[in-house]
């Protein structure tokens, strides 16, 4: 029951600064911030923030400090927003899985672009 309640409590908190970072923060450097996840600890009180920049990672820094000024403003959003007894302190971490997956995925694509035609199949070149 009570992870149930966790699981609810992460998926608003992460549905309601989604929403404010697209709708309500006029902050530029926050444009193209995505939220990934949200983890609240054991006691409520602190929520560490998983997000990406969309169109790579170059401008997580400034994501990062755009996130940092509008803390306090989506922290107070959130108390109408989720019925908890203590607002979590908001915690905002840049997710790297994202920018690794696709480096992976421009490498297999590189390997496979210099992959030599198998033995029964021709090449284009011949």
């Amino acid at each position: 029951m009570a992870e149930r309640q966790k699981a609810r409590a992460e998926e608003t908190i992460k549905h309601t600064i989604a929403e404010l970072l697209l709708r309500r923060v006029k902050d530029p450097r926050v444009s193209g911030v995505s939220i990934i996840d949200v983890k609240l600890s054991k006691d409520y009180s602190v929520a560490k923030i998983l997000y990406n920049v969309v169109g790579g990672g170059g401008e997580s820094e400034e994501a990062q400090k755009g996130l940092a000024s509008c803390r306090n403003y989506i922290r107070g959003q959130l108390k109408s927003a989720v019925r908890l007894r203590v607002i979590p302190e908001l915690v905002f971490i840049y997710d790297v899985s994202l920018d690794r997956a696709m480096a992976i995925e421009e490498l297999l694509q590189k390997i496979h672009d210099e992959e030599p035609a198998a033995d029964g199949e021709e090449t284009d070149d011949e």
